[in-house]
């Protein structure tokens, strides 16, 4: 089959190898063998690439992806899926041989949802790690409706999810951009109030106090002072603890500072914190926002659409520019 290969850890252009006669998976009991029509490409397989994760959790070789939009080929008997269902997922397969960067993947069927009428492929297949990220970082603080919510980094991925779902429940979304995006956080995207952090001082522009703020570029200590006594702070990513380390000792880092927060937050020291630890299971959020997009409530954008053979320079986009929305995969499975 046609696959992404990861060969070894490095730059996107020298890691990643095309291969049109990779082996197929063999599908496991308890799995779907699924004929892939389109994945993702999400930061978290770039930091993979570039071993930032410690040694232990990268597998060489590999094929890295955990999004797929897909064709049911195989399943038990007893599935909830059948041969020919549309399918979508995050397939969890991060410290595994097998991805989504390939033309067919096995993943376990408690990890699957079917895709709803009216959403194609390319969409749903945005959807499963940055939109279900999206809604367990808003999760604790549902309803929304009446809630004043602040979203650091609102055009990406993760944050376009967030300020739609956000706004689909009721509530007042403001949202930190780069200048070329506050026009589409707030025209498309319908956020109340699009703050450009190029020019812009958080704190002056931010207005009242906000009942949750979701970090999604890992500046979270600029926006604390900005939350309600009893608001949430909801970590997504750690980007900025990020640069320049690498492996255990990032690893590290990241757990310190999320317990040390934890730990101030129990104490009442200071508002609610929590961080977002992804699952895999399609009933925390993924089967409500797919239904979502098939009513028109939420917009996927799809900031470019690459070919598998495309994926090393999809990389590198990812990685030079924040993007705005999601880079997706089409696959031309059999």
């Amino acid at each position: 089959m046609k696959a992404i290969v990861l060969t070894a850890t490095g730059e996107a252009k020298k890691t990643l190898e095309y291969r049109s006669d990779h082996p197929k998976p063999t599908r496991k009991p308890g799995e779907v063998l699924i004929a892939v029509k389109a994945s993702s490409v999400n930061p978290a397989e770039c930091h993979i690439r570039k071993a930032k994760l410690p040694k232990a959790m990268i597998v060489i070789p590999q094929i890295l992806g955990c999004d797929v939009a897909g064709v049911v080929l195989e399943a038990d008997p007893t599935s909830q899926f059948k041969v020919g269902d549309r399918v979508v997922g995050c397939t969890g397969q991060v410290m595994e041989s097998w991805g989504t960067y390939a033309e067919l993947v096995s993943a376990r069927g408690d990890r699957l949802t079917h895709i709803p009428e009216g959403v194609t492929f390319e969409q749903a297949a945005a959807l499963p790690m940055a939109g279900m990220t999206a809604w367990q970082a808003l999760a604790s603080s549902m309803p929304l409706r009446g809630k004043r919510v602040l979203v650091l980094g609102g055009a990406g991925g993760v944050g376009h999810f967030a300020v739609q779902i956000a706004k689909s429940q009721g509530a007042y979304v403001a949202a930190t951009c780069s200048s070329r995006n506050t026009e589409f956080v707030t025209q498309v995207l319908g956020a109340d109030k699009a703050i450009d952090y190029t020019k812009e001082n958080l704190h002056e522009s931010a207005g009242q106090p906000y009942d949750l703020v979701v970090d999604l570029v890992g500046d979270e200590q600029s926006s604390w002072g900005l939350l309600r006594r009893d608001g949430r702070m909801v970590a997504v990513s750690f980007d900025n603890a990020m640069q320049g380390r690498t492996g255990m000792l990032l690893a590290l880092l990241i757990l310190t500072r999320i317990i040390r927060l934890k730990v101030i937050s129990a104490l009442r020291f200071c508002p609610k914190y929590e961080s977002v630890t992804q699952s895999f299971a399609p009933d925390q959020g993924l089967k409500q926002l797919a239904q979502l997009v098939a009513e028109g409530r939420v917009k996927v954008h799809l900031d470019r659409v690459v070919s598998l053979e495309q994926v090393p320079d999809a990389h590198e986009y990812v990685e030079q520019c924040r993007t705005r929305g999601k880079v997706v995969i089409r696959v031309d499975s059999p």
